[in-house]
């Protein structure tokens, strides 16, 4: 018996003592930017996406419904992204239920977004470019799994600007708020 007893005192020992971490200094420059997005470059976004609404009474007859499709179409607004890293801070404000951040990217450059939020199932994260539609290496993490990220790698020889686009799958979202974290390697 004391075979048994002696481990078990011997982790609550451990566990109860404080232990020493090793603190790392992390130098200002070498953190990502916080910006809001209302303080950033309104910029011409890329045409609507012809893809299905993904919010499920979409396509119901209500005046919330309509009004979202009615104002689906033309250009998507968007922002222009800082260069490097960052985490912009937005809300969903119009009735359509997307935004749009434009990102230029250089050649051989990878940029990762990844969305936070109160109620991130509520979005879906997407890469077009100017025409609303996607392109080579704009694919990746296209399928909405409850987790809204995405990355874009430019394969080309040329810099290319592309377009991030936030959509959400509720008609009421109005108001809501999240947190986009942008990283470029």
């Amino acid at each position: 018996m004391f075979a048994l007893v002696a481990p078990i005192f011997a982790i609550a020992l451990v566990q109860g003592q404080p232990q020493e971490v090793e603190a790392k200094a992390v130098c200002s420059c070498c953190e990502p930017s916080t910006v809001e997005a209302s303080s950033l470059q309104k910029v011409r976004g890329p045409m609507a996406p012809e893809w299905a609404d993904p919010a499920p009474d979409a396509h119901r007859g209500g005046i919330e419904a309509q009004s979202r499709r009615s104002a689906r179409k033309g250009l998507v607004s968007t922002v222009a992204l800082p260069d490097g890293d960052s985490v912009i801070n937005d809300k969903m404000t119009g009735i359509a239920g997307w935004n749009a951040y434009q990102a230029v990217v250089p050649p051989g450059q990878t940029v990762k977004v990844r969305l936070r939020g109160s109620h991130e199932a509520w979005f879906i994260v997407r890469t077009v470019n100017r025409w609303g539609r996607a392109e080579s290496g704009m694919a990746r993490n296209q399928m909405h799994q409850m987790n809204p990220e995405i990355s874009y790698t430019n394969l080309s020889k040329e810099t290319k600007t592309i377009y991030f686009i936030v959509d959400t799958n509720e008609l009421y979202t109005f108001n809501e708020a999240y947190t986009l974290h942008v990283t470029r390697q």
